[in-house]
This record gives structure tokens, sequence and C-alpha cells, in this order.
């Protein structure tokens, strides 16, 4: 239930070169407030650093570092994020919770709280990628 690292490949399906991805990418970024973001040929990577350095308060600031890479030869956009801060409070959340709660509701609420926390890094991680890829193919 715990995977700290997603990997998402999706294709594009226009021509675009590597630095059309590369600046795509990095300006969706921008948009999304995200400050410390490096880039160069053929990747974007970025890293939010400690929490009161956060840059925004979008599902982005819970991201530890985040890395896109292009293949331009098989027009694949791979996006590997790694989510191990935001697995870890979770997972001290629920060592809390049942240390400090008995019964039902001590046992319902953390296991309830960690799949809140995968499906929500799983799916806010997916639906980054599948934006980027639905400006690349259809709006550029």
């Amino acid at each position: 239930m715990f995977p700290f690292t997603y990997t998402f490949e999706r294709e594009i399906i226009k021509d675009k070169t590597s630095d059309e991805v590369i600046y795509t990418v990095r300006d969706l970024l921008r948009e999304k407030k995200v400050q410390n973001i490096l880039y160069g040929p053929g990747f974007v990577s970025f890293n939010e650093g400690f929490p009161k350095a956060r840059s925004n308060n979008d599902y982005l600031s819970l991201i530890d570092e985040g890395a896109f890479t292009y293949n331009e030869k098989t027009k694949i956009l791979t996006y590997k994020v790694k989510l191990w801060k935001l697995h870890l409070v979770a997972l001290l959340f629920l060592i809390i919770t049942m240390i400090y709660f008995e019964g039902f509701f001590g046992k319902l609420l953390p296991v309830f709280g960690l799949l809140i926390n995968h499906l929500f890094s799983y799916f806010g991680s997916q639906g980054l990628i599948e934006e980027i890829v639905h400006k690349l193919n259809y709006l550029s």
C-alpha cells in the first residue's frame, strides 16, 4: 500500500521536439507556482524542499521530488515522483491514532486515512501528467 515512488508514462501523439515538451512541462509547473524547477535537454525536475519552503497550497506542494523525462524517439513522456515524506506523515498519523484511540474508531480512522492519502497521491500525480499530455496533444 505504500509505494514511495510512482512512475507514469504517456505517449505524445503529435510531433514535438524535446525542447517543446520540456518547455511546456516547465511552463505548466510555473503556472502551478512550483518554485524549485530545474530543466535541461530532455528533462524537467522539481523539488519542493522542506514544509516551510513550500511554494503553494496545491497538491504539488506535498511532493518531495518529481522528474519528467521525454524520449523523442519513442515519443514517451515519463513522470517519476517521490512521495516518501507524505507517506511518512500518514504512517505517523496511523501510529499515533492507534496508540491513543481504542476500539472500532481507533482502527478504522487510520486505515481510512492511509487509503485516502494513497489515492490522493496516486490520482493527483496521474492527473498532472494527463494535464500536460492533453496540453501537448490537443491544445498546442
